[in-house]
């Protein structure tokens, strides 16, 4: 349902197509609920003081933790979970089933594919992509059936404009340069850049995250 009015949030919670928390704010022009291709339809969830701004479109059964924002123009593709205090920014898209954790930053113009994993406090630049099919079977025997996202583990920074392939799984506290194209699994704690990606070196432990 778009929402044009204070009066058309309370339309899709009496639906039980929207759940929302305290002190959230969901501005006009956004599009709740958006019914998945095989009509499936489940509550959207927004915790507690979560800003939600307009031209978003949250697909059904996205869940939002507390005090989560995103930018104007958003995608947020079917049963998606997004932790507490994490950022999607503007002209982001998140598609299904992906899991997002506590303390993520998601900049502008980023996609993350169906079926990831990105953990708590983990930073990904503008522009960045993610990929998930193994085989790219487009209109062959077998589309859709080798699907699998990246991981991106606690605490990794990413730059802007890297790719990230299928399957790969980037370490606690990696680094990855700009413009980066991952196509191999990153080491805890390893500087990696480059196209292919190659890795640099270890990272320093004078940057510790600051956990909240």
């Amino acid at each position: 349902m778009l929402i044009t009015n204070s009066q058309d949030v309370a339309t899709c919670v009496a639906k039980d197509w929207l759940r929302v928390g305290p002190n959230t704010t969901i501005e006009h022009n956004v599009e709740i609920c958006h019914p998945t291709r095989s009509g499936e339809t489940a509550p959207v969830i927004l915790g507690g003081g979560c800003f939600i701004r307009s031209g978003s479109v949250i697909y059904s059964g996205v869940e939002f933790g507390d005090h989560c924002q995103t930018g104007h123009h958003v995608v947020v593709r079917e049963n998606t979970r997004i932790g507490y205090r994490s950022v999607l920014g503007t002209g982001v898209k998140v598609e299904m089933n992906t899991t997002i954790g506590d303390h993520v930053l998601i900049e502008t113009q980023s996609h993350l594919t169906a079926f990831m994993t990105v953990e708590d406090y983990v930073f990904m630049g503008p522009g960045c992509v993610t990929t998930n099919d193994l085989r790219m079977l487009h209109c062959r025997a077998g589309a859709g059936a080798h699907l699998k996202g990246a991981t991106i583990q606690w605490g990794a920074r990413i730059g802007g404009g890297t790719v990230i392939l299928p399957a790969v799984i980037i370490g606690r506290e990696s680094i990855i340069a700009a413009g980066s194209v991952v196509a191999r699994d990153i080491p805890a704690k390893t500087l990696a850049a480059g196209n292919p990606v190659r890795l640099l070196g270890p990272v320093t432990d004078d940057e510790p995250v600051l956990v909240d």
